[in-house]
């Protein structure tokens, strides 16, 4: 999401991306009495999960996420019974360490959607929760302005003179979005705040040069440090970055977007401060 954290769940909408990076699944029947789940990354396995027919935990490698695997398998067995009749074998490989935070659990939600054919925004609702916009975009093949009630995305166009310049910086932090959806979901937001978010997502969707680009940013900044009383990650970390700098996702954790006008320069600045994971526009967005 660039546009519209935390004040998404409140009605602002958002303007989103669909990544290059993602996970697939392939589903295959077996002649064994239970289903077994594996989850790989770089060819190795990094949660694994043996579960009956009747749903029930074997043996796993992650208790708490063999429970929630289990338990979105019951959501999917009480609408369509038939696909628990025979054992399974459940494998999804991923092309992103888990830790950068780029949709592992929306694409997973999204891939058991595909194959049981089950509404993907209703099994989010009932496990990881959140506002369905990397549900969206796990599907999507362009930039989406999402709107969290109705689950609609209308395709956007950047503008390549505003992507040209843009910069993905991971934290080297991970922050659990589902705590910080939770404590934010009992905030109240006036509509002044969600409004002006709506008016910085529309601006940012329809900028056609960097700096027009740089104000929305600046703005959706001191919007949501006031909202959540933080102090926005450029002032904190990079009080002398020349150029706009917004938080993503849960502030304080995962990447972070920076706007440049040389990106190998952008590329030493962060490095020098030992961010070594980046990606441009080009890199990420989904082709």
């Amino acid at each position: 999401m660039l546009f519209g954290e935390y004040l998404v769940l409140k009605g602002s909408g958002c303007l989103a991306i669909p990544l290059s990076y993602g996970q697939k699944m392939q589903v295959e029947s077996s002649k064994n009495d239970f289903f077994e789940w594996k989850s790989s990354y770089n060819d190795a396995t990094w949660f694994s999960c043996v579960f009956s027919k009747t749903l029930e935990i074997i043996n796993t490698s992650d208790l708490p996420k063999a429970q929630m695997l289990t338990g979105l398998m019951e959501i999917i067995k009480e609408i369509n019974p038939g696909l628990f009749e025979s054992g399974l074998n459940f494998h999804t490989e991923m092309n992103f360490q888990p830790q950068w935070g780029f949709g592992s659990s929306s694409t997973f939600v999204s891939l058991l959607a595909q194959w049981s054919k089950t509404d993907p925004y209703l099994l989010l609702k009932k496990s990881f929760g959140g506002s369905g916009y990397d549900v969206a975009c796990s599907t999507a093949n362009t930039p989406v302005m999402y709107d969290m009630q109705s689950h609609q995305t209308v395709p956007v166009y950047l503008f390549p003179k505003v992507t040209s310049k843009i910069l993905f910086v991971y934290s080297g932090k991970k922050k659990d979005s589902n705590e910080a959806v939770k404590q934010f979901s009992a905030q109240t937001i006036s509509a002044d705040d969600v409004e002006k978010m709506r008016r910085i997502i529309v601006a940012a969707a329809n900028a056609t040069q960097i700096d027009v680009f740089e104000e929305a940013m600046e703005e959706s900044e001191k919007l949501l440090s006031h909202v959540l009383k933080l102090k926005p990650v450029k002032e904190i970390f990079f009080p002398d970055y020349p150029y706009a700098i917004k938080s993503l996702g849960a502030w304080g954790g995962d990447f972070f977007m920076a706007t440049f006008r040389k990106e190998v320069e952008a590329r030493k600045y962060f490095e020098e401060k030992g961010y070594t994971t980046l990606f441009n526009y080009n890199e990420l967005i989904k082709k």
